[in-house]
């Protein structure tokens, strides 16, 4: 994958001004932006890694005075934001910019009371990657339900996770105008 700037050429048109160039940044670029952006690192949220090849990452939420609940656990809306938009990144990651992805829903079933540091690790396998795409070469929606469970260092399970992701191929009006 490159780093840098790369065009988006369903996005790209004469109208630059209308139709600017998605960036596109390395699994390394990323994980560092999104380790300084706001809403994680105020939840306590921690991006471990991505793997160059968009198939895994792995996210920590530290157990803080600002993420514990009045039981003195992990807040469950930091556990939920600790699972948002994991499965979808390494969706868009694996696909590239020809195609719009988006979490479209989420079921978390809480198990355990996070007493200490709660570790997530997301997969986004190869095969899967590859039905989807099969899936959405005629231009439908494809929903994909994924899971994982988010636990503990000794492996107790805090939650278990079911995101929904939508995922459609972009239409290409935008090259049939260029």
């Amino acid at each position: 994958m490159s780093q840098g700037w790369t065009p988006d050429p369903v996005r790209t048109s004469t109208h630059a001004s209308v139709h600017r160039a998605r960036p596109r940044v390395s699994a390394r670029l990323l994980r560092v932006g999104l380790n300084l952006y706001p809403p994680l690192l105020g939840a306590g949220i921690r991006v471990l890694s991505i793997e160059p090849d968009w198939s895994s990452c792995s996210v920590a939420l530290k157990l803080t005075r600002w993420n514990k609940n009045q039981q003195g656990t992990a807040f469950g809306g930091s556990i939920g934001a600790m699972s948002d938009a994991f499965f979808a990144m390494l969706l868009m990651g694996q696909l590239g910019p020809a195609y719009n992805v988006w979490d479209a829903q989420a079921h978390i079933d809480y198990r355990s009371p996070g007493v200490s540091t709660v570790f997530g690790r997301f997969e986004m396998p190869a095969d899967a990657v590859s039905e989807i795409r099969e899936a959405a070469a005629s231009g439908e929606k494809v929903l994909r339900w994924f899971e994982t469970d988010l636990t503990l260092k000794d492996g107790t399970v805090v939650a278990s996770v079911r995101r929904q992701v939508y995922i459609r191929k972009k239409k290409e009006r935008a090259l049939a105008a260029a």
